[in-house]
């Protein structure tokens, strides 16, 4: 058993002590910024890895296929370029979409990574997120419709198009954060509190 005596001479100063802790507890905006770094930290390692702690969900082979420009090269050669041919295999389609872009799943263009920002801070919250309008689905998953036309349209290239009734996004949820992130959390807000202390001391 641990036993803690405070004698009578140091009342005072154990006094102040707890009285700046408790200040620093009631003023916890600092403390929200200092936790705000670590959820950007943690989204970087989410991007980094391509989904943690699950691997996100691989790009479709049509999406491959779009991205690599073998689609485009295809359709060129039909009547109408609506219509695929499905003779390439699944592991040339992923071959050609390596070689010609080499990125990693929602880093085709790198906007949306370098995107993520921190944004609003108070006392009782911390925000990390991207002001992009397609980053929600991409983060949450979703089905996309036409809103006004028959079909959407995806540009290949060359001023092609491929006519589609509805694209479907799934989740891969870059914002999740780790147990590991709850960990560091603690840490930092318990760091934060007894730099109060050492102010003191």
């Amino acid at each position: 058993m641990v036993k803690l005596y405070i004698k009578e001479k140091g009342l005072d100063t154990v006094a102040n002590v707890i009285a700046s802790m408790a200040a620093r507890g009631n003023n916890t905006k600092p403390l929200m910024g200092r936790i705000s770094n670590i959820m950007l930290l943690s989204v970087a390692r989410n991007f980094e890895a391509e989904g943690r702690p699950t691997k996100w969900k691989p790009l479709s082979p049509l999406t491959q296929e779009i991205y690599s420009g073998r689609l485009l090269d295809r359709l060129k050669a039909t009547a109408g370029y609506q219509k695929i041919k499905k003779d390439a295999t699944r592991e040339r389609r992923e071959s050609a979409y390596i070689q010609k872009h080499g990125s990693k799943l929602l880093q085709q263009s790198g906007d949306l990574r370098k995107s993520i920002v921190i944004g609003k801070i108070t006392r009782e919250s911390a925000e990390v997120g991207s002001p992009l309008v397609y980053a929600r689905i991409h983060a949450l998953g979703g089905v996309i419709r036409p809103k006004t036309k028959r079909s959407l349209l995806i540009p290949l290239g060359s001023g092609k198009y491929l006519r589609v009734t509805k694209v479907t996004i799934p989740a891969r949820n870059y914002l999740e954060l780790q147990d590991e992130d709850g960990v560091t959390i603690m840490m930092a807000t318990k760091d934060y509190l007894l730099e109060a202390a050492y102010e003191r001391s």
